[in-house]
This record gives structure tokens, C-alpha cells and sequence, in this order.
């Protein structure tokens, strides 16, 4: 089974559900009606990932921030942002501004999720770019952070010296609020710890109840140590999620029978689907409503559901399927 991003929400009892979609040339016009759709089932939110090459394809995915410009006259509650924006393409100074200027037009309805980028390092090299290796591109996420940090709270000027950029009493029109900054995590303690210097929002793949909880004791301790309040970041468990309406409909979407092995029954199947990937919720519709239930006795209330297949097509019947099952 591939796993790719889907759909995000928030949980029944906060009724904020974020949506980030997949997007490309061939239908991005389609996302306004996916954003009106989404705003009258009651998603809180809708969001644009961003690539600008994958690895044996054209680039075909365009600018999220010009795509979401496009939703602001569609919609009037919902929020609008990048799901994540590969923060290490982009100069720090222009996806500032450029998160700033799509607040503006959205009247203070968007937000900024940021993610390392790619982990395909070809993607970088094919562009010019000099930090093609993982722990380059860590190293130049956190100076990008800290530099949107340091550009949405200084009004008289920022100047900032690292290794990748220097910036000299660098402005931003703040007349209006910054959005809140959101960064993206799977499986990195680094970023948890840039999550809680920095961010807002800390969106993390987790495996389990425990599994969050010490992932936000690592976020908290860093916020702690950075002088920040001891509620932040906020947390939002992310999932990929395979919700079919019975187990003959589960096993078809998770490959069967082409993914099965010799002698192995549906039920064995699935349980197998589980291990291979421990960060996904596969089930039943009463299955998944079931293991959001036990995040939520455990006191987490909210969740970002990566709903697959996640085309626009299948988003379309996918998000309010999801909303009706788990969110009534």
C-alpha cells in the first residue's frame, strides 16, 4: 500500500476540521468547489501542499499561495493555508510576505503551515539548490523558522546572520497580524523541538495515545526553555486514515488480493496493513470512529485525518463520509 496526504481535520468536540488537498494543473480549478463544499459541512479549513518537482514527473503542481487567493471570494468562514509549504525552496523573506499578503486578502482567515520540503534529495539538486541532503535542509529549515519568527514580531527591523541566509534589518508591512505559523513533524525530535521554540500549531504523526503524549513533553520542554507559555504549541495528531464501510470494501482499497500474501485470509491482511504502517488508522467506519474515540479519552481533541485515496474526485465523497461516521 502507498500512502500519500489526504485530508486534514480537527475533532468533533473543537468542530474544526482542516482540509489540505493535493492539487495539480489538471484540477486545480476544481478546489473551489471542494472549499465551498468543505465550508458547508462545517470544515473549518482548507489546505494547499506544495512540490515543485517529484521525482520522474513534470512539475505540474501550481503556487499554493496563488491557488488559495483564488478561494478567498469563494468562501467567506473558511480558513485558508499551505498543507505544508516546502519552506526550503522559497526564500524566507518572500514566503513571509507571501503569508502575510494572503492573510490580508483573506481578511485574517489563513494560516501557514510550513514543512522541510522533499525528502527526495535528486528534487533539489535538479533546481540549483545547495542543501540537498536531509540534515542540510533541517539546518536551513531552522534558520527559514527563525527568520518568520524573528520578521512577524519585529516591526523596526530584523537582521539575522546564519549559514544559509543574512538578513539586514529586513521589514514587513505589519499592519495587519501575522497567520499562525504551524510547522508539519514525522519522526524527527528536532523538529518537535523547533515546534515548540516556534511554532503555534505542531502537527505530528503518532502512533498511539502514549506515543503523543511524549512527543509533546519534548515539544513543551522546548517552548519552556525558549521563555514561552506553557500551553504552546498547540497539537494536532495526524493520521493517514483507510475507512471503508465493511472489511470486503477495506481489504479492496488496501490492494487485496494483489498485496497478499500466500495463504493469507482478510482478516490476516489487514492486521498486517496495521503493522506496516503503525502511523495509519485502517478500519471499518465504526473501526475509526472507535480509535479517535480512544485518543480522545486519553484527552486529545484534535486530529488531522489524512483521508485516502485523497484525488479530488474521492475527497469530495471522502470528507463528508468522514464528517457523517466520525464527527456526528
Amino acid at each position: 500500500m502507498s500512502l500519500d496526504y489526504g485530508v486534514l481535520c480537527h475533532s468533533r468536540l473543537t468542530s474544526k476540521y482542516y482540509l489540505p488537498v493535493v492539487v495539480n494543473s489538471s484540477n486545480f480549478t476544481e478546489l473551489s468547489s471542494v472549499a465551498t463544499k468543505a465550508e458547508e459541512l462545517g470544515y473549518h479549513g482548507v489546505g494547499v501542499g506544495e512540490h515543485y518537482s517529484l521525482p520522474g514527473k513534470p512539475n505540474n503542481r501550481p503556487d499554493p499561495f496563488v491557488v488559495l487567493s483564488t478561494l478567498v471570494p469563494k468562501t467567506t468562514k473558511l480558513r485558508l493555508g499551505t498543507m505544508a509549504s516546502s519552506a526550503t525552496v522559497r526564500h524566507p523573506v518572500i514566503l513571509a510576505n507571501s503569508a502575510l499578503s494572503l492573510h490580508a486578502l483573506s481578511g485574517g482567515r489563513s494560516f501557514l503551515c510550513l514543512g522541510v520540503g522533499s525528502g527526495n534529495n535528486a528534487e533539489y539538486a535538479s533546481h540549483g539548490f545547495r542543501y540537498v541532503t536531509n540534515a542540510e535542509r533541517l539546518n536551513a529549515f531552522e534558520e527559514i523558522i527563525a527568520i518568520i519568527r524573528g520578521l512577524s514580531t519585529n516591526r523596526h527591523g530584523f537582521t539575522f546572520d546564519g549559514k544559509t541566509y543574512r538578513l539586514d534589518a529586513s521589514t514587513l508591512n505589519l499592519t495587519n497580524e501575522f497567520p499562525p505559523v504551524w510547522i508539519g513533524e514525522r519522526r524527527s525530535s528536532r523538529l518537535l523541538k523547533l515546534g515548540g521554540r516556534y511554532a503555534d500549531v505542531l502537527n505530528i504523526h503518532c502512533r498511539s495515545p502514549s506515543d503523543a503524549e511524549k512527543k509533546l513533553k519534548v515539544a513543551r520542554l522546548a517552548a519552556k526553555e525558549a521563555g514561552r507559555g506553557k500551553e504552546t504549541p498547540t497539537l494536532v495528531l495526524k493520521h493517514f486514515v483507510v475507512m471503508e464501510p465493511d472489511q470486503d470494501m477495506l481489504v479492496e482499497a488496501l490492494g487485496y488480493p494483489n498485496e497478499r500474501q500466500e495463504g493469507e485470509s482478510k482478516a490476516a491482511f489487514i492486521d498486517r496493513m496495521r503493522k506496516e504502517n503503525p502511523e495509519a488508522i485502517i478500519g471499518t467506519q465504526d473501526q475509526v470512529r472507535a480509535e479517535y474515540e480512544m485518543y480522545i479519552s486519553a484527552g486529545f481533541t484534535e486530529f488531522s485525518p489524512i483521508l485516502l485515496p485523497n484525488t479530488i474526485g474521492e475527497i469530495n465523497i471522502r470528507m463528508e463520509v468522514f464528517a457523517k461516521h466520525c464527527f456526528a
